[in-house]
């Protein structure tokens, strides 16, 4: 699923840090790599971009991909999304935020734009700054990225979208992940022992699939607000990548965009693999 990717870039420090996610993921399958620079209408490449995408674009084919460099003019957003549909792109790469705002994760970012919008699988990367001796360095994108992949599942048709894309991954080299389901606060009551013992016995389900396929599966049940619980399991588990599914404007199923699903995008601290179902 991971044949052609579409990487834009800003030329910021952080746009240009994707390419470590991009090389991580030749061993499961990409062979591809288009990168994408989205100029204003009479927008021109400075001399010092064009040298650094001839760069990067080398450094990719060291690694073994085929690559290229495109300039396209026009709305960010818009420009990205129509290139992936004419390219037939099957995954985009994006940093979470570029232009040096390393602590701005989401919200009104190009890369949010693109993942309410696209029908193409997205990969995005979050940036930790950390602080020492006074001075701030940006965290190393992507680092063993798919170590720990949090999954979090609700039963709904997604579900087994993203059920099929780890069946992928595992023929590639994930092996470890956490199912987690968060049974909601809202709607049942913690001592409803019929909800807890369903969830359970469908996960099992879920686990005996997973097992047979090579994973090393661990099933998790909290009660309380998903988008506080699923980002409470990233640390409790040290995930390395939140796998979930999108479908149309809900990630989560019954969930408009805006509330859990724009919440665990906006404050994951690990990147994150959006699937379309």
């Amino acid at each position: 699923m991971f044949e052609k990717i579409l990487l834009p870039i800003d030329f910021s420090q952080q746009s240009i840090m994707m390419l470590d996610c991009v090389a991580e993921l030749r061993q499961f399958g990409a062979e591809t790599v288009i990168i994408v620079h989205v100029l204003p209408p009479k927008g021109r490449l400075s001399e010092n971009q064009r040298k650094t995408a001839e760069e990067l674009v080398n450094k990719l084919k060291e690694r073994g991909f085929e690559a290229m460099f495109k300039v396209v003019h026009g709305n960010p957003v818009d420009e990205i999304l129509a290139l992936a549909e004419k390219e037939e792109v099957t995954l985009i790469v994006m940093a979470s935020s570029g232009k040096g705002r390393a602590q701005e994760f989401f919200v009104g970012s190009t890369s949010f734009g693109v993942v309410r919008r696209t029908s193409k699988p997205m990969l995005i990367d979050k940036f930790e700054v950390i602080e020492k001796d006074g001075s701030k360095k940006i965290k190393p994108a992507c680092t063993m990225l798919f170590r720990t992949a949090l999954v979090p599942i609700d039963f709904s048709r997604c579900t087994y979208t993203v059920i099929d894309v780890l069946h992928h991954l595992a023929k590639r080299g994930l092996r470890k992940i956490v199912l987690f389901h968060v049974i909601e606060s809202t709607k049942y009551s913690v001592s409803s022992d019929k909800r807890f013992d369903e969830v359970k016995k469908r996960l099992e389900e879920l686990e005996s699939d997973l097992s047979s396929a090579g994973f090393e599966v661990i099933t998790h049940v909290h009660f309380g607000t998903p988008a506080y619980n699923i980002l409470e399991a990233t640390r409790e588990f040290d995930a390395s990548l939140i796998i979930i599914g999108a479908s149309g404007k809900s990630f989560l199923k019954g969930l408009a965009l805006g509330s859990t699903s724009e919440e665990v995008i906006r404050k994951a601290s690990v990147p994150l693999l959006v699937v379309r179902c």
